[in-house]
C-alpha cells in the first residue's frame, strides 16, 4: 500500500465496509484497510482493501496488538478508525482515550454512547426531547415470567442491548422476533434467558404499514458539533432472514424537511459527533415517524447516499483531516439502490404505487448496485458475487 496522506481503517467486511471503501476510493482515489474477523463474499476479491483477519480480533488485547501494527506500518499517514458493526463501534469507543494517542476516532464518548445504543436508555432519551416511538414495555430476567402487556399482538421483540444479544446463542434466534400470540412470547423469552443473554428486552407494539413504510436516515456530526449532512432512504425492501433481519436490500432515496430539522435539532442538541444512522416508521395517514433505533456509524445500507452523489466519506475527511466548515447537505435525487436482480425487486414489491415507480426507475436505467462496481469488478469477484442466491432467500424468508 502506498504512503497516502490519510488512511480509513474500516473494521469488518460486510456491505457496510464494502460501500466505504468506495467511497473513499471514488473520492480521494485511496485504498482502504479493513479489519475483520472472516471475509464475507461482499468484500472478497476486492482491490479497494487490504485485510487484516483474525478470528479473535473481538478480543481487546488481539484488537489492539493488530492495530499497533497497523500503526507501526502505516503511522507516516493519519489513520482514521470507522466501525462497521455494533461490536467494533463499542471497542472503539470504550478505548477512545488510549486509541486517540495514535488514530484518530471520531465517536461520542462511552457515557452518550451507552445512552443511545441500549435502547431502553435510548427510549428515554427520546422522551427528553420529544421524539416520537412505539409504545414500549421494558422486559427484564427478573419480570419475564410475569410480564403483562398493554397492546395488543403482534408485538415486536428485539434485544435492548445488540452487542451482548449477539453473543449469546440459542435455537431459533433472530435479530428482530414479530410475535402473534401470548405462548409464542413465552417460549421465546424462556429460550432467551436461557442462553448467555441477561441483559433487558425490548417489547413494542407492531406499526402497521408494509416495507415502504420503513425509513432510514443518515447524518454526520462535525467536531462542533453541527450536521453536514442528512439523507432519508425509504425501505422498498427488508431483509427477513433470522440473521439480518432489519437490513435493507431496497431503497429509494426520499426527502423530508421536517423529521431533517427535528433530527438535525436533537443530534445538534446532544453534542453528537460522527456519522448517526437512524430506523424509522412512516404512518402515512398521520404523518407521523416512530423511531425504533439510532446506531452510532453509518448504516450497512448508507451507500445508498454515496450512489446517490453525495459521497459521506467526503463530510468525514472534510472535518477531521481538512477541518472545514462546511453547511448543511440534504440529498434529493430519486434512483433505486439494491443488491438485488430486478426479477425478485419486481416479484416482491407490493405496493403498486412504488413498484409503477421502480419499474420507470428501471426503464430509465436510475438503478445502482453496490457491490457490483465497475472499477473493482474482477472476473473472479464478479463470479464469486454470482453465488449470491437472493432467489432461494426471498423464497424462504419473505411471505
Amino acid at each position: 500500500m502506498e504512503v497516502q496522506e490519510f488512511i480509513p481503517i474500516l473494521f469488518g467486511s460486510d456491505r457496510n465496509v464494502y460501500g466505504m471503501a468506495i467511497g473513499f476510493y471514488e473520492q480521494y482515489y485511496i485504498k482502504s484497510i479493513a479489519i475483520c474477523k472472516k471475509r464475507y463474499i461482499e468484500t472478497r476479491y476486492s482491490k479497494l482493501l487490504e485485510f487484516y483477519q483474525d478470528e479473535k480480533i473481538e478480543n481487546k488485547d488481539v484488537f489492539f496488538k493488530v492495530l499497533n501494527n497497523i500503526y507501526d506500518k502505516y503511522k507516516n499517514s493519519k489513520l482514521i478508525l470507522i466501525g462497521c458493526s455494533d461490536v467494533y463501534v463499542k471497542l472503539i469507543v470504550e478505548n477512545k482515550e488510549v486509541l486517540e494517542k495514535k488514530f484518530i476516532v471520531p465517536y461520542i464518548n462511552s457515557s452518550l454512547m451507552n445512552k443511545l445504543i441500549i435502547k431502553e436508555n435510548f427510549y428515554k432519551t427520546c422522551n427528553e426531547y420529544n421524539l416520537d416511538y412505539p409504545k414500549t414495555i421494558i422486559c427484564t430476567k427478573d419480570n419475564y415470567k410475569t410480564l403483562k402487556l398493554n397492546f395488543d399482538f403482534p408485538i415486536i421483540l428485539k434485544p435492548s442491548d445488540s452487542v451482548s444479544y449477539w453473543k449469546a446463542s440459542f435455537w431459533g434466534k433472530k435479530k428482530v422476533f414479530i410475535i402473534y400470540s401470548k405462548d409464542e412470547l413465552d417460549d421465546i423469552l424462556n429460550r432467551i434467558y436461557n442462553s448467555s443473554y441477561k441483559s433487558n428486552l425490548i417489547i413494542q407494539e407492531y406499526i402497521e404499514g408494509d416495507d415502504t413504510a420503513l425509513r432510514v436516515l443518515n447524518a454526520y456530526v462535525n467536531s462542533n458539533h453541527k450536521v453536514t449532512f442528512m439523507a432519508l432512504g425509504q425501505i422498498v425492501l427488508e431483509d427477513k432472514a433470522p440473521s439480518s433481519y432489519g437490513d435493507y436490500d431496497a431503497i429509494i432515496p426520499t426527502y423530508d424537511q421536517k423529521i431533517f430539522d427535528k433530527m438535525k435539532q436533537f443530534l445538534e442538541s446532544i453534542n453528537y459527533h460522527g456519522y448517526a444512522n437512524f430506523d424509522l416508521k412512516y404512518n402515512a395517514k398521520t404523518k407521523q415517524y416512530k423511531l425504533f433505533e439510532i446506531n452510532i456509524r453509518q448504516g450497512r445500507s448508507h451507500s445508498f447516499v454515496t450512489l446517490g452523489g453525495m459521497n459521506i466519506t467526503k463530510y468525514l475527511i472534510d472535518d477531521v483531516i481538512y477541518h472545514k466548515e462546511t453547511q448543511i447537505e440534504y440529498l434529493n435525487t430519486e434512483y433505486l439502490w439494491t443488491f438485488l436482480p430486478k426479477k425478485i425487486v419486481l416479484k416482491y414489491v407490493k405496493n403498486e404505487n412504488i413498484k409503477k415507480k421502480i419499474k420507470e426507475m428501471y426503464k430509465k436505467r436510475k438503478y445502482k448496485n453496490v457491490l457490483y462496481y465497475k472499477k473493482d469488478l474482477t472476473f473472479k469477484r464478479f463470479m464469486e458475487l454470482k453465488k449470491i442466491d437472493y432467489n432461494k432467500k426471498y423464497k424462504l424468508y419473505y411471505k
